[in-house]
């Protein structure tokens, strides 16, 4: 069962042109030990979201799962005359894959727990994740004592179902020797996977319009320094929440306000869109080398947005605790009114006063007129900050609206936490401690991961291919050549590998040098080939020099009725090379698709790219809008009807 609702939801990627499911992000049900949303044509079928990380495991069933403890013979800095010494240099590597899995028996009891509701409700499959990124949080010691939680890795999560990906961290002696005795004496280390993943979908209609002045918005300082440097999504929440409370982002609501922070969401996600690029998940080496000259480092940045989160969290509930117990006393204090006054009735009537015990219905109108409904508990976050944007090169002027009363493409972030558990009790051969002190047997790994979201991207890129080559110190060479294509990306998990080994490099910082280009080629002949680049990283981290564009189409509902427009065709060019990519979206005007959202290929760091609209209208011939020239995310169509 579980193999077939895994393709019904492989299927699903390719559906659409922009690869979301039809769900309503909005109306998520808890059924069994599963979140399930229902569908949008369908309200009795459910997509289950993957949220159960777990170790992937090899077929032997051991965990594929590495911590590696090592040392480096060396020379003691300073005058020592003991004669056994420690080494200064050593560390440790902590290597895993960690996949995303929901088994056939949670599947059937979230299924029965629907249908107890709704006898007809049915789980069609998985929710496809349009991206995610997985951190890794430990303690670590500070310099000034003691120790802190600490984002120490991030990277591009999995975002099927079964997919793996692979997380690896680098311990300084400390942080190795640290962990290796957690793992030795403790049930549960301090060694946890956080993920957030982005789910599409839609949000029901609510009466609600945002107005975002960007002018104000781009003064902004956080906005504005993300000019030059990515930006973590917390900070770009952070600094939106400033601007709507300085009201450079108004919003406007008839409604229950327990839905405002939801509008504000999806409000930001659309901003957002227009102004950013998210960085596809790449692992640490390049969310680290981003910014190279800034002062603290992407991990950094997350380390102190997850200690404000935690904080923020915290002061919250400690408030709402001090309303529950001002509730409370609130509502003995009824209590014991309700109870005297019942009494004082009764002795006026020469009636005995009632017991304690009886006076239940006495004190029910005191305690139901002073309950009040209170704020639910915060749950303190793992983290809530791995993705990251750079701003688009084109800027937005004057005021945009958006009306929020209609069913709306949406995107959410979901996050869940894991911690494997003490994973040396059930494997003590994934941890290993090795001295170095060998370089005739030492190779040379280097990860290769390529910046796609999913399988869908592969519509657009037929393969890329890798050269490296290394130059030896005793006059040799090395050359490794890696093709990736959409059969490689899905078996290896987007984790593939080049080596070279140890030929009399006695100079080892040397060593580690090498150079390495790259070959892309797209669909419809594309073709794009760099030069040799010299690097003494451990991965290459392959972003597309094309990327694609999401760009959101609009019509008025009311226009198209009062001018009974009939259908609608609008036409994107895109230029890539020499040659111009066309992508064609219809709208149906009886099904009342009045908005879509679809991607394009342009040169990355290109907005450019123009449009045609065709229409046509009860009793005539069809209109041409002619091609027009467009650096933004959006085509209102009404302007041209």
């Amino acid at each position: 069962m579980k193999q077939l609702l895994i393709t019904i939801g492989l299927l699903c990627c390719y559906w659409a042109a922009s690869s979301q499911q039809q769900i309503l992000l909005d109306k998520p049900v808890r059924a069994g030990e599963l979140t399930v949303f229902p569908g949008l044509s369908n309200p009795s079928e459910y997509y289950y979201l993957a949220d159960k990380p777990q170790l992937a495991t090899h077929k032997t069933g051991n965990p594929q799962f590495s911590f590696v403890r090592y040392v480096k013979n060396a020379e003691v800095s300073g005058k020592e005359d003991k004669g056994i010494l420690e080494s200064e240099e050593g560390g440790g590597i902590v290597h895993s894959l960690v996949e995303l899995s929901v088994s056939d028996a949670q599947i059937r009891r979230a299924e029965a727990s629907l249908q107890r509701l709704n006898s007809s409700a049915k789980i069609i499959g998985p929710v496809i994740f349009k991206s995610g990124t997985v951190a890794l949080v430990t303690s670590v010691a500070k310099p000034d004592g003691g120790m802190a939680k600490q984002v120490v890795g991030l990277g591009a999560a999995p975002v099927l179902e079964n997919q793996k990906c692979a997380v690896s961290v680098q311990l300084n002696k400390m942080g190795s020797k640290l962990l290796w005795e957690m793992f030795t004496q403790t049930t549960t280390p301090d060694f946890s996977f956080s993920f957030e993943m982005e789910v599409g979908g839609y949000m029901s209609p609510k009466n609600m319009t945002v107005e975002a002045n960007f002018d104000r918005i781009y003064e902004h300082k956080a906005i504005d320094a993300a000019m030059v440097t990515p930006v973590l999504a917390a900070e770009v929440k952070a600094a939106f929440d400033d601007l709507y409370d300085s009201g450079a982002i108004k919003v406007t609501q008839v409604g229950e306000d327990e839905d405002l922070n939801k509008m504000k969401e999806a409000a930001y996600n659309q901003l957002i869109s227009l102004m950013f690029d998210k960085i596809a998940g790449n692992g640490v080496p390049d969310l680290s080398q981003l910014n190279p000259g800034a002062n603290t480092s992407m991990l950094d940045r997350a380390t102190n947005m997850l200690d404000k989160a935690r904080k923020e969290a915290k002061e919250e509930n400690r408030r709402i605790e001090k309303l529950e117990r001002d509730q409370a006393e609130k509502e003995r204090e009824a209590k014991k009114n309700a109870q005297s006054r019942a009494n004082e009735i009764r002795q006026s009537s020469g009636l005995e006063p009632m017991k304690f015990s009886d006076q239940k219905e006495a004190s029910k109108e005191g305690e139901e007129s002073d309950k009040i409904k209170l704020p639910e508990k915060q749950a303190v976050p793992g983290i809530a900050i791995g993705v990251s944007f750079t701003m688009k090169k084109v800027r937005r002027r004057g005021v945009y609206k958006i009306n929020l009363n209609k069913y709306t493409e949406d995107s959410r972030t979901f996050r869940f936490d894991y911690n494997p558990g003490n994973i040396r009790k059930a494997c003590s051969d994934c941890f290993l401690e090795i001295n170095l002190d060998d370089p005739l047997m030492k190779q040379r790994e280097i990860l290769v991961t390529l910046g796609l979201r999913n399988n869908d991207d592969f519509k657009h890129v037929n393969f890329v291919n890798v050269v490296m080559k290394k130059e030896h110190q005793n006059g040799e060479s090395t050359l490794d050549e890696l093709r990736i294509d959409q059969k490689r990306f899905n078996t290896s998990a987007n984790l593939s590998k080049m080596i070279y080994g140890w030929k009399s490099d006695n100079d080892r910082p040397k060593w580690l040098n090498y150079n390495y280009k790259i070959h892309w080629s797209f669909a419809g002949g594309h073709l794009v080939e760099t030069d040799w680049k010299p690097t003494s990283s451990s991965a290459i981290s392959l972003e597309p020099p094309v990327v694609r564009k999401p760009i959101y189409i609009e019509v008025d509902e009311d226009f198209v009725k009062k001018q009974k427009v009939r259908g609608i065709e609008v036409k994107l060019y895109s230029l890539l090379g020499e040659k111009t990519e066309v992508e064609s979206v219809s709208m149906k005007t009886q099904k009342e698709e009045l908005s879509r959202t679809v991607e394009i290929l342009l040169p990355r760091n290109i907005e450019d790219y123009e449009y045609e609209v065709i229409y046509s209208i009860k009793g005539q011939n069809p209109k041409r809008s002619g091609k027009q020239s467009s650096d933004f995310g959006r085509i209102d169509v009404d302007r041209f009807l």
